[in-house]
């Protein structure tokens, strides 16, 4: 359970500080007074990643030479430094000078608006989130998909400066490399996959009568990636790019039989990633036997009355939930209540 939290200069957060005592966090707000920028923080003190940009840059403030996140989660105090200069993570005051050996050592689940690009968006986004998700409890999953890119990175630079008349031999030694990292990433993904699905039965859908299921689509099946980089060197030399592999993989996700991509609405597509991320949390306290914490920005806000007080007390019980708001919540729950305004963001509690 997070006990405490620190910010400096992260998006519109200055200087703030929140004192943590209960399971259930209510974050209050009109719309730009930060609400996000506090699940994002915690998020990004977890993963060291962003769930709204690429460009991590645009968390710093305007105009202030870094951000830090710092938060103390039962016993162990958790920094994250990001500046020009990169990242530096800590733990209980100790530099942790990888942030790979940083990652996983607390665990969160997030729900964000943008997430709807799960469903409707392109298969990267799919991909970085199971990239994410296996990463945080998995260091072989971690170690393995960094050992991939910098593979694929050589691989495409050598693609560039060769011709199909030239000695191919490493550019089959890195092929083979390639394929054996490779294939450890592919069952490591489609094992998760299925370990989700097996949740979606367990507990079934909380919110609406709907089967969903999620299959793994792989670019290309294993066992014919390493025939393909043995016989078809000289089509990605042609195209100075490795066109197969799974840096290319993707996941469909079913509703009712049906391609939710194509045949899901806008609040469907919403309720489908709620569950899914609701899935992840179980799973991930299937593989580490602790409770990660679950971030919902603004889950609430397309739900009547009725249906507000249904999914909150529908809430996993165990875990300590973080949800904002732009709208005041009515609810006899037991939560501690955090209210946003423009004058008191950077210094309130």
């Amino acid at each position: 359970m997070i006990q405490n939290l620190e910010i400096r200069n992260f998006r519109n957060l200055e200087n703030y500080q929140l004192k943590i005592d209960k399971k259930l966090v209510l974050i209050e707000g009109p719309n730009g007074t930060g609400k996000t920028s506090i699940l994002e923080s915690i998020f990004f003190a977890a993963t060291t990643k962003s769930h709204r940009t690429y460009t991590e840059k645009d968390m710093i403030q305007y105009d202030k030479p870094f951000l830090a996140v710092k938060l103390k989660e039962n016993d162990q105090v958790y920094e994250i430094i990001l500046s020009a200069n990169g990242k530096r993570t800590s733990i209980n005051k100790v530099e942790i000078k990888k942030v790979s050996d940083y990652i996983g050592k607390f665990h969160v689940v997030m729900f964000a608006p943008e997430d709807l690009m799960l469903i409707k968006g392109s298969p990267s986004e799919r991909r970085y989130f199971i990239d994410l998700e296996l990463m945080q409890v998995s260091k072989d999953y971690l170690r393995n998909l960094n050992i991939y890119k910098r593979i694929l990175k050589q691989r495409n630079a050598l693609l560039k400066k060769i011709t199909e008349n030239d000695d191919l031999t490493f550019l089959n030694i890195l092929s083979e490399q390639l394929y054996e990292v490779g294939i450890k990433i592919y069952d490591q993904r489609e094992a998760f996959l299925n370990e989700i699905n097996l949740k979606f039965k367990d507990f079934g859908s909380k919110y609406e009568h709907a089967n969903i299921h999620i299959a793994y689509s792989p670019n290309i099946q294993k066992e014919q990636w390493l025939k393909y980089l043995k016989t078809k060197q000289k089509q990605d030399i042609l195209y100075q790019t490795t066109q197969m592999g799974i840096h290319k993989d993707d996941f469909i996700v079913h509703y009712n039989g049906l391609n939710a991509k194509d045949n899901a609405s806008q609040g469907t597509a919403r309720l489908i990633v709620i569950e899914l991320k609701l899935a992840v949390l179980e799973w991930i306290k299937e593989q580490t036997k602790v409770d990660a914490v679950l971030l919902l920005d603004d889950v609430l806000s397309e739900l009547d009355l009725e249906r507000q007080k249904l999914f909150l007390e529908q809430l996993p019980k165990t875990h300590q939930v973080f949800i904002s708001s732009a709208v005041p919540i009515v609810n006899q729950i037991t939560y501690q209540k955090v209210v946003l305004t423009k004058e008191i963001n950077n210094n309130g509690k």
